[in-house]
């Protein structure tokens, strides 16, 4: 376990894993953070005893999930339980052993908490401390580097994963004289999950803080009803000394059948509410905020390999806002770089390939799936591209409005073509819906045998949309559509009564 004091750093190590689970075989409830207290003294938060410590007064993380649970680790497999706090596949995903399975399997369970591939942090009842629990055993298999490929999978069916775990809380006793005193404490775990606490440890901080949290690579399956609030993808460490030319990119893939994803809560909750009713991570209010987020993918700056995301819903409820942070790729100059020193730029560098500079977003929406919200693209994607003058071996991805003008007193736009470091493409199919929510900015949108997309109040913006077989994009009298910026000749309409119609108040 380490502690980190905010303005003054204080390290700790220890176990920090002493409750041993011994089995999974019976549905159980299971508590991955619990208070040891010391009756006699008081909990001092600046030196929290170590896990395991005879006198107790420290907080303790019994969540890690494993291979195998000999060392009173959770096994790979839930089902019928209930898991109160945070799971963390830490030790799992990063044992890249032959025979050992990077996959955990939840079903008919409910996880009051969520599920995250870092290592789980909590931070102090006065603000001051964050601590971050650690695990050793003789059985642990860490490697640093990263192994493409070996994805981590996730199977979530017939459960719940609600991001509503905020924190243990606990009374700690201590004597004053020979006067029992007490003290309630709180423990908010969710605090290692989010990039609020980015570079405080090597190994935490980073993602957005929803019920699936995961810096690795991985295959998210979500099935038969399940509900799951927010989950959060981003670029972990994509460092191997044994990488030289080749290259690699970092694979999400996400696919919800008969299921539902919501937003999932960022701030805490229940400090405040009508009635007492505080407010629910699935309570989508559509301000734009970060509660509002369902599912969040962002790239590393650091890394020389791009990102590639697949969603796809089959018959199910996407209920909350869409956000892809995108960044261009370490060993990428967007403005040109000068490779033979003769002080002349000749290259973007990067790869050959221009797909391989390239960050992606794909959601697709099939067989009846229903959207509520906005799809927002980081404003760097926007402000950092690379315009045509800057381009020595790429060719334009996206469009973006007088990004090239006359340099005269006219200023007339000469050029609409850009270079961007992420797409983000959305299709719908088989009678889907998207009702947009606030303002979305994608590349390309397209809409299939029969689905349709519905733009009231809010704002869409897309280099090119298509419709095809009975789909419709309809604009309600408070909605914008723009597609695109400049050239409205690449709206395509399938003859197959697809149509594209604006409504005014009172009309639908």
């Amino acid at each position: 376990m380490h502690s980190w004091k905010k303005k003054l750093v204080v390290s700790q190590l220890a176990l920090a894993c002493t409750l041993a689970i011994t089995s999974q075989a019976n549905a159980t409830t299971y508590n991955t953070w619990t208070y040891y207290d010391n009756p006699t003294t008081a909990l001092d938060w600046s030196n929290m005893d170590l896990p395991g410590t005879v006198d107790g007064n420290y907080v303790n993380y019994s969540g890690f999930v494993y291979y195998n649970n000999t060392n009173g680790d959770f096994d790979t497999t839930f089902n019928g339980d209930t898991v109160n706090g945070a799971i963390s596949t830490y030790y799992l995903n990063h044992d890249f052993t032959d025979g050992t399975t990077n996959q955990l399997n939840i079903s008919n369970s409910l996880i009051h908490g969520s599920i995250t591939s870092m290592l789980p942090m909590g931070e102090s009842s006065d603000g001051h401390y964050v601590y971050q629990f650690s695990e050793y055993g003789t059985d642990r298999v860490i490697d640093d580097n990263w192994h493409d490929g070996d994805v981590f999978t996730l199977n979530i069916a017939n459960s719940t994963i609600d991001d509503d775990y905020e924190g243990l809380y606990f009374t700690d006793s201590y004597l004053n004289g020979d006067v029992t005193k007490y003290t309630n404490e709180t423990f908010r775990t969710p605090a290692g999950e989010g990039e609020e606490y980015a570079g405080l440890f090597a190994n935490g901080g980073v993602g957005l803080g929803l019920a699936v949290n995961l810096d690795v690579e991985s295959n998210i399956n979500i099935s038969n009803n399940s509900r799951v609030a927010g989950i959060s993808l981003t670029q972990g460490n994509t460092v191997n000394n044994t990488y030289t030319t080749e290259s690699h990119t970092w694979d999400n893939n996400i696919s919800v059948i008969d299921s539902t994803v919501t937003s999932g809560s960022v701030t805490t909750l229940e400090d405040s509410g009508f009635y007492g009713n505080s407010a629910e991570p699935s309570d989508y209010s559509g301000k734009g905020g970060a509660n509002d987020v369902a599912l969040y993918f962002s790239d590393s700056a650091a890394s020389n390999y791009s990102m590639k995301n697949n969603v796809y819903f089959s018959n199910s409820t996407l209920l909350g806002d869409v956000v892809f942070a995108s960044t261009f790729n370490a060993n990428f100059y967007p403005h040109g770089h000068d490779s033979n020193a003769d002080g002349v730029l000749d290259t973007n560098g990067g790869w050959a390939d221009d797909s391989l500079n390239v960050d992606e977003l794909n959601i697709t929406l099939d067989n009846g799936s229903k959207w509520v919200g906005s799809a927002t693209t980081s404003a760097n994607v926007d402000v950092d591209s690379t315009v045509s003058t800057d381009w020595y071996d790429v060719t334009g991805n996206s469009l973006y409005p007088g990004v090239v003008a006359e340099d005269n007193a006219w200023g007339r736009t000469i050029d609409n073509q850009v270079f961007q470091s992420g797409v983000f493409n959305v299709t719908l199919n088989n009678g889907s819906e998207w009702n947009t929510v606030n303002a979305s900015n994608i590349d390309t949108l397209a809409i299939n045998n029969g689905s349709e997309v519905n733009v009231t109040n809010s704002s869409l913006l897309s280099d090119t949309i298509g419709l095809t077989n009975g789909s419709s994009l309809n604009i309600g009298e408070d909605g914008e559509w723009i597609c695109p910026y400049i050239s409205r000749h690449l709206l395509s309409l399938n003859p197959l009564l697809a149509c594209c119609r604006r409504y005014s108040r009172g009309e639908r």
